[in-house]
């Protein structure tokens, strides 16, 4: 299983070039069924956020709706549970934000360990693998 982090989503909606095309393959791969894949209800607050200050409110929206309704990708709850464990990881990881913190109690609570992100900030944590854009 595979978590899978906000620009993985906005990188092939708002830009062009290998990490977007990068990320196309991995949506892909997902839908197919070729991959497992996860995701929180934080992700899609930040997608959504994101492409309506890029774009504009109902095309955002529209995103939002889409991506709930991708095949093949589990979307996960931020419980009280997760931002307790968002603060220890934050203790643990002196750089790491409050958001990072959050995804990374999500995945890990549920058994995830690759995270695909373009962020390099993950690339210091033990708990998961990392899975760059960039491959």
């Amino acid at each position: 299983m595979n978590y899978i982090d906000s620009n993985v989503f906005i990188y092939p909606l708002l830009y062009q070039g290998k990490k977007a095309d990068n990320a196309k393959k991995i949506l892909s791969e997902m839908v197919d069924g070729d991959i497992a894949c996860a995701t929180s209800s934080l992700t899609l607050d930040e997608v959504i956020w994101i492409i309506m200050n890029e774009t504009d409110r109902e095309k955002a929206l529209q995103i939002g709706k889409d991506i709930m309704s991708l095949p093949n990708l589990k979307i996960l709850d931020v419980t009280n549970e997760h931002i307790m464990q968002s603060i220890t990881l934050m203790e643990k990881y002196k750089k790491l934000k409050p958001r990072d913190a959050i995804h990374l109690a999500v995945c890990t609570t549920a058994g995830i360990f690759k995270f695909i992100t373009d962020d390099a900030d993950f690339d210091h944590i033990s708990e998961i693998n990392r899975i760059s854009l960039d491959i």
